[in-house]
């Protein structure tokens, strides 16, 4: 859309003895009233020199706003009609309908008081029949204005309106367009989101960056590097945006209306069940979670989870009395204090021990390998036993896939079969070869995060004198430091250590 800006004065500057009784013309369009008839620019200039003729009134300029909304005063033809009528170049103001000045109630009655009046500058509305320089002008002015008013709320109300419709069916509304997704007109004459092949991969590679157990900021950078993108030039690159990406939706084939989610009609970038482990994390490493998570008085906070519906587990005063409450690491699932956390609506996870005792039980564990080097020598030689496939194999059966696929995509450039033969095929092979390299990425991103056997055996032997020091601070630190994740089934316990 082409905003014109105001036109400049159309006749030759007045004389003094004109000037005494011009007047400004003022005519504006919004983008759905341009067609509407009486509404056109030349029409509303038309009717606005007839007018002055019939009143024997030189016009010392006419301004116009093409294409500019009247809810604010953010227009440049408004502006210079300002700016004339307080350099004193005109002495009336005319409009072909009072809405063509403003639908604010509250700019209208500026521009009549603090404007016009202010500068002994008269107001005239052609079709409402009356001017300011009359006090049953100025009383009609204030009333009309709260209607025109009325109707901008009235017409907002009726957009909101559509929009939920709209959301609902699956359409996506906002004045941004997402990355990665650009708009394309339909038969129907709707606007509606498609992928953009080239900025939909940075979405992807984000994606899959943070979902690896790379930081915001790593996976933000192994973005830039691969797509030679400047953050400094391009303010969409920040890692700002980058987690607003993580946390939109839309990414996953949803479209949000306030706090509730609809299934959309445009196709989707990245799977819902990427989506929401990525959203999970981001919602674990939120501020607030490390608050209550990692600085609570819980020795195993932000370690639990649960041995039946996976969720995490959180401290909650469970029982007791006021004075001396009872406190429990309670499975979200269970508690249901937080919807976001929430895994299953049938977990049965419930006979949970104290926290007191549950803290003293892993503590005991920890206990007895710092007496016993031998205990650690066999947990991680039965860790190297458990670490999974042969990852050997797993590499050969990639690269022999890999092979197939290229085996059959060069038949397909060469001419020999055709795409409908293979397809089926090489669906399969992609499908193989996801597994193995997701197999490989978690082999490889469980060893690299192991804690070393030596840094260890440091943290064992500093366990007594952190225990006989009374530093909470330091004893939490350390028990995290030593342990992975801690599952709780009732009131049996595995434990995961982070050298193993």
């Amino acid at each position: 859309m082409v905003k014109k800006s105001a036109a400049a004065p159309v006749v030759a500057p007045l004389s003094v003895e004109a000037l005494a009784n011009a007047a400004d013309l003022y005519v504006r369009v919004s983008t759905t009233e341009q067609a509407e008839e009486g509404y056109s620019v030349g029409e509303q200039e038309e009717r606005g020199r007839a007018w002055c003729a019939a009143y024997g009134i030189a016009i010392n300029a006419v301004h116009v706003d093409a294409g500019y909304s009247g809810a604010t005063l953010d227009r440049p033809g408004i502006k210079n009609l300002i700016r004339d009528v307080r350099r004193g170049n005109c002495k009336k103001v005319i409009v072909w309908k009072l809405d063509r000045l403003s639908r604010s109630q509250k700019d209208t009655l500026v521009l009549l008081e603090d404007v016009f009046l202010a500068n002994g500058c008269d107001f005239v509305s052609i079709m409402e029949s009356f001017d300011t320089s009359t006090p049953f002008g100025r009383c009609i002015v204030g009333i009309l204005a709260a209607f025109a008013q009325m109707e901008r709320e009235n017409i907002k109300a009726r957009m909101m309106m559509g929009k939920q419709a709209g959301v609902k069916e699956g359409r996506y509304f906002s004045g941004v367009t997402p990355y990665g997704y650009r708009y394309e007109l339909q038969a129907d004459g709707r606007r509606a989101l498609v992928v953009d092949p080239v900025a939909s991969c940075v979405v992807k590679d984000l994606y899959a960056a943070y979902d690896s157990g790379k930081s915001l900021s790593a996976a933000a950078r192994i973005v830039r590097e691969k797509y030679g993108i400047d953050s400094g030039r391009d303010p969409a690159y920040t890692c700002s945006h980058f987690s607003s990406l993580l946390r939109n939706p839309v990414y996953a084939g949803r479209v949000r209306l306030k706090d509730k989610e609809y299934p959309g009609k445009h196709e989707a970038i990245v799977s819902p069940e990427l989506w929401k482990r990525v959203n999970d994390r981001l919602e674990m490493n939120k501020k607030e979670y490390k608050r209550v998570y990692g600085k609570s008085d819980g020795l195993l906070s932000g370690l639990l989870f649960c041995g039946d519906c996976g969720a995490r587990m959180a401290l909650r005063k469970w029982g007791g009395t006021k004075e001396k409450p009872k406190r429990k690491y309670i499975c979200h699932s269970v508690s249901r204090a937080n919807k976001l956390m929430i895994r299953s609506d049938n977990c049965s996870n419930r006979k949970n021990l104290l926290a007191e005792e549950l803290d003293a039980l892993v503590l005991e564990e920890i206990k007895k390998l710092s007496v016993d080097p031998a205990a650690l020598d066999a947990l991680i030689a039965e860790g190297r036993e458990d670490s999974g496939p042969d990852l050997g194999a797993v590499q050969e059966r990639l690269a022999e896939t890999e092979k197939q696929i290229n085996r059959l995509l060069t038949l397909y450039q060469s001419g020999i079969v055709e795409l409908e033969e293979i397809q089926g095929r090489l669906a399969d092979l992609k499908e193989a070869r996801e597994a193995a390299q997701a197999c490989l990425e978690e082999a490889e991103k469980e060893s690299s995060g192991k804690l070393p056997k030596a840094d260890a055996l440091a943290a064992l032997g500093s366990l007594a004198p952190v225990v006989d020091s009374g530093d909470a601070e330091a004893l939490f630190s350390l028990v995290h430091a030593l342990i992975r994740k801690v599952e709780v089934l009732n009131e049996e316990i595995k434990i995961y250590w982070a050298f193993c």
